[in-house]
């Protein structure tokens, strides 16, 4: 290892550049009450909720209690987490099918009549062949 010497009041090479990129990389987002707000994940969410009726935005949040919606500053902000949320909601809805699909073909193995399941499960009578396979 290398290390460069240099005059006692003079600005060290490494912090400096460590400043530069991070300031680059890390925007400190809106101020209130002279301080950085921090990003806040905003209302809590329940994976297991069968009903969800507000969806997750995350928002800056001021130590004051102070809240104010990532939309205000960044409005693009807004579609990637729409599509992120999108995204896991299709995910979870695989894995609803899924298991759907195998509780179907369990109940059938068991001896329940098909119609009759699918007429329970609120399933249309058109897929009961794909849950089988």
């Amino acid at each position: 290892m290398t290390v460069a010497l240099r005059e006692p009041d003079s600005t060290p090479a490494a912090g400096s550049a460590v400043e530069a990129l991070t300031d680059q990389v890390i925007p400190l987002g809106p101020v209130h009450c002279g301080a950085n707000m921090a990003i806040s994940a905003g209302p809590t969410h329940d994976s297991m909720k069968w009903v969800s009726v507000e969806p997750i935005w995350p928002e800056w949040a001021c130590g004051c209690g102070f809240r104010m919606d990532i939309d205000a500053v960044d409005p693009v902000s807004g579609v990637w987490i729409a599509a992120l949320r999108r995204q896991s909601l299709q995910h979870e809805l695989a894995i609803a099918q899924n298991t759907l699909q195998l509780a179907f073909k369990k109940a059938v193995q068991a001896g329940v009549e098909p119609r009759a399941l699918a007429d329970a499960a609120g399933v249309p009578s058109t897929d009961i062949e794909s849950l089988l396979r």
